[in-house]
């Protein structure tokens, strides 16, 4: 598969002799922090706040002029912290070069689900498209920066205490936003996997949506995210995990319920075995 320069892979540098340097680290409980990745995580929360202060500040004083940022520089931000994660987490990152170019402009991206940073990975990649996610309305309050970028940019922020009707509200609102030019994006498994396996696609989000704009859908597998998942495991060095996002096809949901059913499925079949051949790769290179 063709990989664009944004590939990012980081070995390990040599002492005198070639003899692998030792890596300062400290006990965390039971486990071992790198260094390097508490450089990281602190490097992340510090800016994540920082932009959080700015963002609160300027859509205080013009929110029309935070949305104009966000969406001029959202991709930059997300590759930035991207570029932080592969410096100072010794995460690699592959990204496929088919994302950026020639895919219809808006569309549906409809993907499989691992780990929070699967957005920021989606923003990063999708740089000539401006993203909407289906989010849960937690998500809203009490992670800087996320939570004001998913406010401002008014992403489809689902309750889910809020019952059918709010939700098919939500997803609706999305849809007509398409209508000028906005790309939603679903994660059809409806949360996250932790074992990396994808499970079924749900059709519910994606026809809601297209019922109102109809619109090609991109279909992303996402991989590796799982390893990372939570706070517990994200303390544990980074430094072996692949990051991986490919591309597996544009898909015609056609305008019936039951061809939205079938585009859903063939992307979920693409996904799964795009994931299985990344996952038997790595047992083969491990």
């Amino acid at each position: 598969m063709n990989r664009m320069a944004l590939e990012w892979r980081v070995q390990r540098p040599a002492g005198r002799l070639g003899v692998a340097r030792r890596v300062p680290s400290i006990r965390a409980g039971h486990y071992i922090v790198t260094m390097g990745t508490a450089i990281f995580l602190l490097s992340i929360s510090a800016l994540l706040v920082l932009w959080d202060f700015f963002l609160k500040a300027t859509s205080v004083i013009c929110r029309p002029v935070a949305r104009s940022f966000l969406n001029a520089r959202v991709s930059h931000m997300a590759a930035h912290l991207m570029r932080l994660a592969r410096v100072y987490g010794h995460l690699s990152v592959e990204l496929d070069d088919r994302l950026t170019i020639g895919l219809p402009n808006p569309c549906l991206v409809c993907a499989n689900h691992q780990s929070m940073a699967d957005i920021a990975v989606l923003m990063a990649a999708f740089k000539s498209h401006s993203l909407r996610f289906v989010a849960k309305k937690e998500l809203t309050r009490g992670f800087p920066a996320v939570s004001e970028v998913l406010r401002i940019q008014q992403h489809a922020l689902i309750d889910r205490h809020g019952g059918y009707r709010s939700t098919v509200k939500a997803l609706a609102t999305l849809g007509q936003r398409a209508k000028h030019g906005l790309s939603p994006v679903v994660f059809a498994e409806g949360t996250r996997s932790r074992t990396g396996e994808v499970t079924r696609f749900h059709t519910g989000g994606v026809r809601s949506i297209l019922e109102i704009t109809p619109l090609p859908i991109v279909g992303v597998a996402i991989d590796g995210g799982y390893h990372f998942a939570s706070m517990t495991n994200l303390l544990k060095n980074l430094r072996g995990i692949t990051y991986r996002i490919g591309f597996v096809g544009v898909f015609d949901p056609g305008t019936t319920k039951r061809s939205i059913g079938d585009a859903v499925e063939a992307v979920q079949d693409s996904v799964a075995q795009q994931i299985n051949e990344w996952h038997s790769l790595t047992a083969v290179q491990g």
